[in-house]
């Protein structure tokens, strides 16, 4: 015989990873099983809720009012209208900023002020299915019942029409911006499709007469606030102003063409003190030119004053006439003729008449030189008293200028304000929103409340099946707590229990499964009958009966098991419990096993053992005799479970023992687990045992089998 770690390690079996029981917590794996258990066994309840469901359904799409839905579309720009080059409102904006001001106007949509309009353009004060009006019997039997409670709502002639049409109003209404978009949808729901789209139609111009008369106002606020203040800074101008003017008097500070007096007297002054002192250096030149000529004994008569003199032009002509006649006459006459004397006399009378007019010319030269001379010390003296008034009158101006620049900002200020009013006052007579109607409502074709009856029905039904289905489920809970109640404290395993097994005290626990009315054959049916559930019969089934410890309790559950099923169908069981293979007495100790076929040594009919007391096919994992399975692969032994197939049902029975790759192995292979534990080792430990052991294959796991458990 083989140790089963040589067997197993040759063919490659490694033991699985562990699971972490937080990760793959198998009662929740399992409820789809209980789930599906509890609608098998409570079919009428679910066709009997699904049926009233139905029933309310029809009821309900008969009685309900239809209701339709107009929607309206507006396109909300929030960049104004370039109307005028200074806007109330920034014409940039960052992207956020213009969300939120979407959305604001979202809200604005929805406000008292523009529902009101509403109301009054539509008159739907009067409509009594807005205000409410006579109460229907029904409503009147809810405002009965409320009343006393205080919870009533006023009707008739004690509401105000207007607030309870638009407390309606507000309910009725959905506005909404598009994703991405500054469009916004307006949709109203009303009971009558023309009204609908009327409503929000009306909605939509009331928006933008509402837009229009706020932006109206902020332009007429703006410009009352602006034009209160111009008087004032009106007043504040003109003091400024008077204030400049009483300074310069104080201080003598006249202007004329934008420049003081003194500064253009200065200038003047100063132009002709130039003018004059080139006219005194003139004199003083011609003067001094005269005085040399003279004291040089040169003719005076060759300067310019004397040149340019009519007289001595006219002296000098006569004179050199009487000389001509001189010469004349002295050739003629000789030189001491009388007329020689004469003419003579004369020319000396000439010289003498020339040389008093040089004089003159000189004199009037010296009175040129003295004139021009003293008009230049006049003009600079007055020049510098008036520059001696100049440095004090800007000694002045310096105060002066603190009070012109406080001039001329409020005169700045007071021509801001009065332009901008001026605007302001233009800009309420101007439209410079940016909002359009893109899309008018239309009336709908279609009701929007309630959906279609196809779509009630099937609502309805699933409603009504989920809430059999719930009470199906809390039943089977019911009577699986009722079941465990008679069960030992520690079998509240969080897996289902399938069978509880008394402890039989007989030598032989098959016997307890000779009476078909005892409790023992009883539980062994019913754990039958659940795990075929759902199949007519047993069509390639296989099933791991997997035992928290080698012992006999197991082997009996396995042939008790098979013995049921092998009344009307072909059972294969096969013995993995390789701890005590042999001992459980199932399959004859000298028959090949499951590793044989795997080897290729031994067919699968070849090493099948028939029983045929009970018609129960049996095959251990391996011979009881010496061999060798070194060679073997996983493969191939799947390959050798794979020939099973051909039985109805194949039962495995194995043991959970920790480092046992043997349970795991099996658990890829088969379709379905069973844990079998005895009473009093059934603790939380042995689920996580199994879980951990069966990795991915926890799920397959069914429930558990109490064995040996006292009455």
């Amino acid at each position: 015989m083989f140790h089963q770690t040589q067997v197993f390690k040759s063919a490659a079996i490694e033991p699985p990873e562990p699971v972490r029981e937080v990760e793959t917590p198998p009662a929740s794996l399992l409820e789809l099983e209980r789930l599906w258990r509890a609608v098998r066994n409570h079919k009428k309840l679910i066709a009997a809720t699904t049926l009233m469901s139905l029933l309310a359904a029809i009821a309900f799409a008969l009685v309900a009012k239809p209701q339709y839905t107009a929607t309206t579309q507006i396109l909300i720009d929030p960049t104004d209208l370039r109307a005028v080059e200074n806007g109330l409102t920034p014409n940039n904006q960052l992207s956020d900023l213009a969300v939120l001001q979407v959305e604001s106007q979202v809200r604005v949509l929805t406000s008292d002020s523009v529902l009101r309009r509403v109301i009054a353009s539509e008159k739907l004060g009067s409509d009594p299915k807005l205000t409410g009006g006579a109460p229907s019997p029904w409503g009147a039997a809810i405002a009965a019942v409320a009343k006393p409670l205080g919870i009533a709502r006023p009707t008739g002639s004690g509401a105000d029409p207007t607030l309870a049409a638009l407390a309606e109003l507000q309910k009725r209404i959905r506005v909404k911006r598009a994703e991405r978009t500054y469009v916004v949808d307006v949709s109203v729901t009303t009971d009558d499709p023309a009204k609908s789209a009327r409503i929000a139609n009306a909605l939509a111009q009331a928006y933008l007469a509402d837009q229009t008369a706020s932006r109206s106002d902020a332009a007429r606020q703006v410009s009352e606030s602006l034009a209160a203040r111009l008087n004032e800074l009106k007043d504040r101008v003109r003091i400024a102003e008077q204030k400049v003017e009483e300074f310069k008097a104080r201080n003598n500070i006249v202007g004329a063409s934008g420049q003081l007096v003194n500064e253009q007297q200065v200038s003047e002054l100063n132009n002709q003190l130039s003018l004059a002192r080139a006219r005194t250096a003139e004199a003083k030149s011609r003067f001094d030119q005269l005085q040399g000529m003279r004291r040089s004994g040169a003719d005076v008569g060759a300067f310019t004053e004397a040149v340019q003199s009519q007289t001595m032009a006219a002296l000098r002509s006569q004179y050199a006439d009487v000389m001509r006649r001189e010469a004349e006459q002295t050739t003629s006459l000789g030189e001491r003729h009388p007329a020689v004397i004469e003419i003579r006399a004369q020319a000396q009378r000439l010289r003498r008449v020339i040389a008093e007019e040089v004089n003159r010319i000189a004199e009037a030269a010296r009175s040129d030189y003295e004139r021009a001379r003293n008009s230049e010390e006049g003009l600079s003296r007055r020049l510098e008293a008036l520059k001696r008034n100049t440095m004090t009158t800007n000694e002045a101006r310096i105060g002066l200028r603190e009070l012109e620049r406080d001039v001329q900002a409020s005169r700045r200020v007071y021509e801001a304000f009065l332009v901008r009013s001026r605007e302001t006052g233009e800009q309420e007579r101007l439209d410079t929103k940016n909002v359009r109607v893109i899309s008018r409502a239309d009336p709908p074709l279609r009701r929007s409340w309630p959906p279609s009856y196809a779509l009630i029905a099937l609502g309805a039904m699933l409603l009504g099946a989920s809430g059999g289905t719930g009470l199906a489920f809390l039943r089977e809970l019911g009577k699986s707590s009722e079941r465990s109640t008679d069960a030992p404290a520690d079998a509240s395993v969080e897996l289902p229990l399938l069978a509880v097994l008394p402890a039989t005290g007989a030598a032989d626990p098959l016997r307890a499964f000779e009476d078909p009315k005892s409790r023992s054959a009883a539980e062994i049916r019913k754990l039958h009958d659940t795990l075929r559930s759902g199949r007519k019969k047993w069509q390639g089934q296989s099933i791991l009966l997997l035992s928290s410890e080698s012992g006999g309790e197991a082997a009996v559950v396995a042939f008790s098991l098979a013995l049921v099923a092998a009344a009307s169908h072909t059972v294969l069981l096969i013995d993995a419990d390789t701890h005590r293979q042999g001992a459980s007495g199932i399959c004859p100790s000298d028959s090949a096993g499951l590793m044989d076929v795997a080897s290729g040594q031994k067919l699968l009919s070849e090493a099948v053992v028939r029983d045929p007391q009970t018609n129960i096919n049996m095959l251990p994992l391996f011979a009881q005799r010496i061999g060798s399975y070194r060679d073997i692969e996983n493969n191939q032994i799947k390959a050798a479970f794979d020939q099973t197939k051909r039985y109805d049902l194949v039962l495995v029975l194995t043991t959970m023992r920790e480092g046992d790759p043997i349970g795991s192995f099996f658990a890829e292979l088969v379709d379905s687990i069973v844990l079998i534990a005895r009473e009093g080792a059934t603790g939380g430990g042995i689920v996580n045992r199994a879980v951990a052991l069966l990795g991915a294959d926890a799920p397959k796991i069914k429930g558990t089998v109490l064995t040996k458990v006292k009455a």
